[in-house]
């Protein structure tokens, strides 16, 4: 058994708020330990002093009361203030990121309305001489749209 389970026990035996049960089980551990035992008189010889000092000197049964203490403190709550540097820059990332979204929506169905088309002729030596990007029409984005080789020749997108 561990000391302060030992020590807690002897004490509420003494002033009796231990259960018969648990009682009968002290006893018993204290019969069968030796060293338990002289723990157990140790221990009531000093509650034995301290209630005899006590009665001779009742100002020291005498706790002061601290009114510091009585009334609860009002909880603050505690954020650390590197945390709420980042809470503040992550939401200033997510409002500049939304605002960009929505200036681009609509920018693209503004675009979209009118004509859309990539006014520079495909260079004819990239492989992708043949396709060119425009917006949809739907107002959903860009699309890649194949050119006709012999418009190419002509010089001329339609």
């Amino acid at each position: 058994m561990k000391p302060e389970s030992l020590h807690a026990l002897i004490i509420d035996r003494h002033f009796g708020e231990l259960s018969p049960e648990a009682g009968e089980l002290l006893e018993h551990h204290l019969a069968n330990h030796a060293g338990a035992r002289a723990e157990a008189e140790r221990i009531l010889q000093s509650l034995n002093a301290t209630r005899d000092a006590v009665l001779r000197h009742p100002e020291l049964g005498r706790v002061p009361i601290n009114e510091r203490v009585s009334a609860p403190a009002p909880r603050r709550i505690f954020v650390m203030p590197w945390l709420a540097r980042a809470a503040a820059v992550l939401l200033l990332a997510a409002l500049v990121g939304a605002g960009g979204f929505i200036a681009g929506r609509s920018g693209s169905q503004t675009a979209s309305s009118g004509p859309a088309e990539v006014q520079a002729a495909p260079r004819k030596e990239s492989p992708w001489a043949r396709y060119r990007m425009t917006f949809d029409p739907a107002g959903a984005g860009m699309q890649v749209v194949r050119v006709d080789t012999e418009m190419l020749e002509r010089k001329s997108i339609p």
